[in-house]
Parts: C-alpha cells; structure tokens; sequence
C-alpha cells in the first residue's frame, strides 16, 4: 500500500470523462514496485474548465506532471510553455512534466505507444493499406506514426470531415510516399489490411461501430485504442469474423515506460 506523506510527489490523470481511464491503475502499483514516492490521482475536468485546473495544478510546487486523455489535448499543447517537436506536430500532447521554476513542457507518446504496442504483439504496418477511423489527439498521432512507418496508404474517417481532411493534408505534407486521404465515417473495411478505432465508440454499450463491420474480411488486423472495456464490441465482432485483434491495452503498456523516461521518475 503506498504512503502518502507530505514528501508524496503528485501526478494527474485529467480526462472528460474520466471512469474509463487506465493509467492511474498501472501507474500507482508502478510507484510502489519500484519505490518512487508519488501519487497519481485521476480528475474529471470538463474542456470549459480545463483552463483553471491547468493553472490551479501548475501552482502545487510538488506537482511533478500530468496525463491528459480525450478530449483535453490541444488545451494542454496550447497551455504548455514549451513543447518537444512531436507534440508541436500532432497539434495535441498527452503529457506534461512541471519543472522546478513551474512551467509545463509537453509531449506526446500516443503514436509511439501504439507502434511499439503493434511491434511487440508481432504486428507491422510497412506496405499496408490501412483505415483509421477517428482524427482527434490520438487518431493524429496514430496517422503519423503509420506513415512514418512506412505505411502504403491511410484513409481517415472521423464524424467531423474538416477534421479528416486537414489531418491527411497534414500528414502528406510531411510524408509525401504515404498515400494518405479522407473517407466518410463509418466507412466500408473491405480490401484493408489494418483497421485501427481511434474514437470513443465503445466506451459505452449501445455506441454505434465506426466501421462496417459486416464488411471485414477474415485477413484484416482490426485494432481499438479503448482501454475499458478490453474487449469492446468492434474487437468481439471482428473476432467472430475471424480477424485478428489488437487491445487497446497495449498501446497504453507500453507508453507507461516512456512516460517513466519523460518524467525522470528513474532519478526520483
């Protein structure tokens, strides 16, 4: 059990909503096997209020950093005072560390978390033609990752079209050999060797699939990012159709490593 003393090093998990987050879970047991003195504590702030608790949070001298989930990472990019080139890219940050003299510097593993989640469930995306639904914080840094990679192709769905097109623009003009566009949401999988959701349906039962599901092929590696529930109803479906799945808990297992890198939690 951990101790929490007036030495405890403070950590935020901010997030709208906020029951479906996993990170306070795998980071606080983190903490205790590895006999960091610090704290991660989950708080639901809504985006018309994120501005105060950013600024209320930044004055605690022993706040050490913040996570930041849907919907809140363009706030959190625009609010830091500094932030590494690949946050600045993205548009978003998932991450903040509080320096000494108190200001916030930004960066965002989403991507990398996710490739790294791929790589080691034996998973490549090279030459691959793939669908992306969702072009928010984590769907723009999955969509730059793919290319990175080596991606063929990456379509992007997302409910606003504005938001598809600006980010397959913007992820053209920086990887020009992927070929890379918007497709209206809920689109049709056939003929994709990946589909990756990248949106929040699935969080709640009832929530519309955002691809068709009845066209998957057997073939195709169908990924969520949705940590709770594990096993959301575009996973159970796809695997009824004979796909292979990828959880979304892999995305996050393996950012927790670089997130102990950003923090310098090795030199607490």
């Amino acid at each position: 059990m951990v101790e929490i003393t007036g030495t405890t090093r403070l950590f935020y998990m901010m997030a709208h909503p906020i029951a479906h987050v996993r990170t306070p879970e795998i980071m606080n047991p983190m903490f205790e096997a590895r006999s960091i003195d610090a704290v991660m504590v989950p708080l639901h702030v809504h985006p018309d209020d994120f501005t105060q608790a950013w600024e209320t949070a930044r004055l605690s001298r022993n706040l050490a950093g913040i996570v930041v989930s849907v919907p809140l990472k363009a706030q959190a990019l625009a609010l830091s005072d500094t932030a590494h080139a690949r946050a600045r890219e993205l548009g978003a940050a998932n991450c903040v560390r509080r320096e000494r003299d108190g200001s916030m510097v930004c960066d965002n593993y989403d991507g990398a978390g996710f490739m790294a989640g791929l790589a080691k469930q034996g998973h490549g995306v090279a030459g691959k033609r793939i669908l992306l639904a969702g072009a928010g914080g984590a769907g723009s840094a999955i969509a730059f990752s793919l290319a990175k990679a080596g991606a063929a192709g990456v379509d992007i769905s997302d409910t606003e079209g504005n938001r598809s097109r600006d980010l397959a623009g913007r992820v053209s003009d920086a990887y020009p050999s992927c070929v890379l566009s918007a497709v209206d949401s809920f689109s049709d999988p056939s003929g994709y060797d990946v589909v990756i959701n990248a949106t929040p349906c699935g969080l709640h039962e009832g929530d519309a699939l955002p691809i068709r599901v009845d066209k998957l092929s057997p073939d195709c590696l169908v990924c969520d990012i949705i940590m709770k529930p594990a096993d959301t109803t575009l996973l159970r479906l796809a695997a009824e159709r004979g796909c292979a799945v990828h959880y979304g808990r892999h995305m996050l297992d393996e950012q927790m490593e670089l997130f102990w890198d950003f923090f310098s939690l090795a030199r607490a």
